[in-house]
């Protein structure tokens, strides 16, 4: 928090009903004073994952090694306005007990840091405000902490933070790397909500080709669909088969073989789209496979796994897991329990010609940068 010397910055009036008695002000003294980041950080990760981005925890994906991430973004917050107008319904030392009501409005000035490229990529500023009519329990700190969080909305929404989230990472040398291309803006995915993995079998697809068959899965209201380059082929036009047997012609849009992706679009059909979560992976988290493995009479198969690790093969970033894929799955969906797309199935191992538990998923994060996909 870094306010300017003298900014009264709270301003609490003692007085249960009317809240007519004379304020007491707080004013700041000037600097820049470290705030305990508990009660802010909550409600960062509340309101990010709402939006569809993983938050980690400070040493929850290390235990031995607080400091340590596999995050791929840092965020820093400096409050540079407050005003916090309450009244409370006690005297004396009333900031932190008390039944509270009033109005809370805040300004922040937010960095946002890459770990792989070591710099600032974001510098973007941000307003919230927040408003409690009844008096509740510890109400001057909610307006304080709630300000906050209408921030973390305003970051989330803004078109900056989006821009930064998405653009390609700089690799190590040895990467393979998405090259330079027009955006295609995915309608109605920023507002895509989690829901039950059993909901989000109905839009992953099969895709029908002059040669076989594989897996879709929508991201768009207006009927974008991801799945494999090698599902397409060298097709220009394809058959997508719903959850509900209608088929719809689907063009195909844009292929990065490098990447073995591919964008298609169709007729969405009223189907909603489903919640794009790019991000680090943890190995033991849960996922589901949905794709139509051995063709179009196996659509909708839902297989359950662990994430198994975070590979790097020949240049380019895969998702294992034990989640049980075939032929057919390619193109299909992998997803966290929130129904969330992380990756897209594409390859598998063989152990004697016996599945091995080794598949492949391309992560979502690589499959939007290889495509020049944009969230709106």
């Amino acid at each position: 928090m870094a306010l300017p010397a003298g900014s009264p910055w709270l301003s609490l009036r003692p007085g249960t009903l009317l809240c007519a008695n004379a304020p007491i002000v707080q004013n700041w003294t000037g600097g820049r004073e470290t705030q305990e980041i508990s009660p802010y950080f909550a409600l960062f990760k509340r309101e990010l994952e709402r939006a569809g981005y993983r938050v980690i925890t400070p040493g929850e994906d290390n235990l031995f090694d607080p400091g340590a991430s596999s995050a791929d973004y840092e965020a820093a917050a400096v409050i540079v306005d407050a005003h916090i107008e309450g009244c409370v319904s006690n005297g004396g030392d009333f900031r932190n007990r008390g039944d509270a009501r009033g109005e809370g409005a805040m300004k922040i000035d937010w960095q946002i840091y890459s770990r792989i490229k070591k710099q600032v990529v974001a510098h973007i500023s941000t307003s919230g405000t927040y408003k409690l009519d009844k008096s509740v329990s510890g109400g001057v700190v909610r307006l304080i902490t709630e300000s906050f969080a209408s921030n973390v909305q305003a970051l989330a929404s803004g078109a900056d933070f989006r821009a930064a989230m998405s653009a390609p990472q700089a690799f190590a040398k040895g990467f393979v790397l998405p090259g330079q291309q027009s955006k295609i803006v995915l309608n109605g995915s920023q507002k895509a909500t989690a829901r039950p993995v059993s909901d989000a079998v109905g839009s992953v697809v099969t895709i029908l080709t002059g040669t076989g068959s594989g897996s879709g899965v929508l991201v768009s209201d207006d009927g974008y669909m991801l799945t494999n380059a090698h599902v397409v082929g060298d097709d220009k036009e394809v058959r997508v088969r719903w959850s509900d047997r209608i088929e719809t012609l689907a063009q195909v849009v844009r292929v990065a073989k490098d990447r073995d992706i591919a964008i298609i679009k169709t007729n969405a059909r009223e189907r909603r789209p489903l919640a794009i979560k790019r991000g680090m992976v943890t190995p033991g988290q849960r996922v589901y496979a949905v794709g139509s493995p051995n063709g179009k009479e196996f659509q909708g198969t839902v297989s359950s796994g662990v994430i198994s690790a975070d590979r790097v093969i020949e240049g380019l970033r895969y998702i294992q897991s034990d989640v049980s894929i075939s032929p057919g799955s390619s193109g299909g969906a992998l997803l966290d329990e929130t129904g969330s797309v992380i990756g897209i199935a594409v390859l598998f191992y063989l152990n004697q010609d016996r599945p091995a538990g080794l598949n492949m998923f391309i992560p979502i994060g690589d499959a939007m940068d290889f495509l020049s996909l944009e969230q709106h």
